[in-house]
């Protein structure tokens, strides 16, 4: 008996964002996004030292539209709208470093990212002015 293997799904090839290696599609997409859209970003932005420093902090990404706003990623691997401990106490962190509300921070959540154009539909809605 001959076995046939499925033929393998192909998978979106992931690019560089600004010489790093994205941790997620969502990642990716939203980079393509905001490429598109012509709206300057800094990708895995470094808040109080980042990884080098205890209670540092790697913001996803930092758009510039006019003034720097934070846009946490939150790939398949949360519930959406779910954080834990930790994470509550970043996005926190990160309110207070940006001086806005937690609830002025864009989050894109696994749900809100299925696709290429759900990002784009996010981007457009929360950055585009």
């Amino acid at each position: 008996m001959t076995v046939v293997a499925p033929a393998p799904v192909e998978q979106e090839q992931l690019g560089l964002i600004q010489g790093k290696t994205p941790d997620s599609i969502e990642e990716y997409w939203v980079a393509q996004s905001l490429y598109k859209e012509r709206i300057p970003f800094m990708y895995q932005y470094q808040l109080m030292g980042g990884k080098s420093r205890r209670g540092g902090i790697i913001l996803d990404f930092l758009v510039f539209n006019p003034m720097g706003i934070p846009l946490p990623v939150h790939g398949k691997y949360w519930h959406m709208g779910e954080l834990d401990g930790g994470d509550k106490t970043a996005l926190i962190v990160i309110a207070d470093f940006f001086n806005i509300g937690i609830e002025n921070i864009p989050i894109l959540w696994a749900g809100d990212s299925t696709s290429e154009q759900d990002v784009r539909t996010f981007i457009k809605k929360n950055f585009v002015r």
